[in-house]
């Protein structure tokens, strides 16, 4: 009888040690995975961006998570960062006359993005395994705060706007480790209302914030 008795506590301790390792390797329905990304955006305000930034082309920077799911559906939340000093400007006819006045000029974008990873089969090679690519593509909207302000302008002529805006992007991850992804894909943003309100933008009539972006993405997680 006790070794009945051993027999199933021995059997009993084996199913509950499977289970655990189990559990242990199925993943779980929503995994949070945090990111850091650069962007280098082409914006459609050419004009304003050129006259006041020397370059209708800016780099942003910052970082985010996503909640990934088992289903392969995920949800992005985006912070980004743009800070750089230029000059004060205007365009008469067409031509560019920058004035020597510092403008400072600050963008931070929180986008919130919903898409839909296309996972790859892997295939086995001669001892390895290719890297894995997964594309992926989804739909957002986002948050944009705008500042401008110069050394020698009064409140009235400084720029604090925030605006709502669209956001859609398409790219692929290629998985460098189990832990660690490396993303790249281009983004498409629209945001209008914020500019046109003065400075060259009104002079040349841009109103949108929105450009097309290329960025570079780490992220940790499988």
């Amino acid at each position: 009888m006790n070794n009945v008795r051993r027999a199933a506590y021995v059997a009993v301790a084996l199913i509950l040690l499977a289970s655990l390792r189990a559990s242990a390797q199925s993943a779980p329905r929503v995994e949070f995975r945090p990111f850091a990304v650069l962007a280098v955006e082409r914006f459609s305000a050419s004009t304003t961006f050129d006259a006041n930034l020397d370059s209708s082309v800016q780099v942003l920077w910052g970082g985010g998570v996503q909640m990934k799911t088992r289903k392969n559906v995920f949800v992005d939340v985006t912070v980004t960062r743009l800070s750089r000093t230029g000059e004060q400007a205007f365009v008469n006819n067409g031509q560019v006359f920058r004035l020597g006045i510092p403008l400072h000029t600050t963008l931070t974008p929180l986008e919130f993005t919903v898409g839909y990873r296309f996972p790859q089969k892997r295939r086995r090679l001669v001892r390895r395994w290719r890297p894995t690519v997964i594309p992926y593509a989804g739909l957002g909207i986002g948050v944009y705060r705008y500042e401008q302000t110069s050394d020698f302008a009064v409140a009235a002529e400084n720029t604090d706007e925030t605006h709502a805006g669209f956001v859609a992007v398409g790219g692929a991850e290629f998985r460098a480790s189990k832990w660690i992804g490396i993303t790249v894909d281009a983004q498409y943003t629209r945001a209008p209302g914020i500019l046109g309100q003065g400075g060259v933008s009104r002079l040349v009539d841009e109103h949108d914030l929105g450009g097309i972006a290329g960025r570079v993405r780490v992220i940790l997680g499988r």
